[in-house]
């Protein structure tokens, strides 16, 4: 049974913006999961995560400071629990209202041979077919706030991957549960960024199917993304995602990330962006 969940809308997460709307950031959503998981049931494992689905926005409208939510936990005997994030709607009448689920994810134990990416993932290409400065790519491409401006050297995109240094950020997020959420925040961009230039889009995430933290990133602190495209002949984007700090440790993955155009094609790719 879902149970409410207020949450207090601070200033920064306004920068996260789309079609002049003020969106609750995945990352974010995940965190207020994971808090929820943790008051609930403490002993589950909130650093591997599965089956992640972002179906729907959170729009937060102008000027809130609280936002009424719920959230609706479901553990398993095996030591796992599925959390919701949800929000109520009424009909015009004031009776029987619905719910509409914005985010889902699975917190599972770790299983005993799941073993990080080896350190030489973290060399970067030599040869990029394109590189993007952070000051286009906020200016032109993800025209986000300053907050969520985490791409903080240029970005190297090519056909197999794309690769930029990324930033812990600098936002008063939550980073003592899953780490801060910058860094996953800014290789989200990588990925849309991928799908800007090499499919036509404008991608945003909408899954993906594990999630593994090693190592809990910090904000103020520089690391560096990858992403690696494993499916993306069609709608889901698939790809892989790869955090490393500066000594090519990995703090985390993500298998299997959806993106996909969730505008019904409003938003377009910069011409000069795509790819021949």
């Amino acid at each position: 049974m879902p149970v409410p969940w207020p949450i207090e809308i601070p200033p920064y997460l306004f920068d996260h913006h789309s079609e002049g709307r003020c969106l609750l950031p995945a990352v974010e959503a995940l965190i207020i999961l994971a808090g929820a998981v943790k008051k609930f049931f403490p002993q589950v494992n909130l650093g591997h995560q599965g089956q992640a689905r972002f179906p729907r926005f959170l729009v937060v409208p102008p000027e809130t400071r609280r936002l009424e939510i719920l959230v609706d936990l479901e553990p398993g005997e095996d030591g796992r629990c599925t959390a919701k994030l949800l929000t109520q709607v009424r009909s015009k009448s004031g009776g029987i209202g619905r719910y509409l689920n914005h985010a889902q994810v699975d917190f599972i134990p770790l299983s005993a041979g799941e073993a990080p990416s080896p350190e030489d993932e973290a060399v970067r290409p030599s040869i990029p077919e394109m590189i993007l400065s952070p000051s286009s790519i906020y200016q032109e491409l993800i025209p986000f706030g300053p907050a969520f401006q985490n791409i903080v050297g240029p970005a190297a995109l090519s056909r197999t991957g794309a690769w930029a240094d990324l930033s812990g950020g600098g936002g008063p997020a939550d980073e003592a549960l899953l780490g801060s959420p910058f860094p996953l925040d800014a290789a989200f961009h990588l990925a849309c960024l991928w799908g800007q230039r090499f499919s036509d889009t404008v991608p945003f995430p909408t899954g993906f199917e594990k999630r593994i933290i090693y190592r809990k990133t910090e904000k103020g602190v520089p690391y560096l993304g990858r992403i690696i495209p494993v499916s993306v002949a069609s709608s889901p984007l698939l790809f892989d995602v790869l955090i490393f700090d500066q000594s090519h440790n990995l703090c985390e993955e993500v298998k299997g990330l959806q993106m996909q155009d969730v505008s019904q094609g409003r938003l377009k790719p910069s011409s000069w962006l795509k790819a021949l």
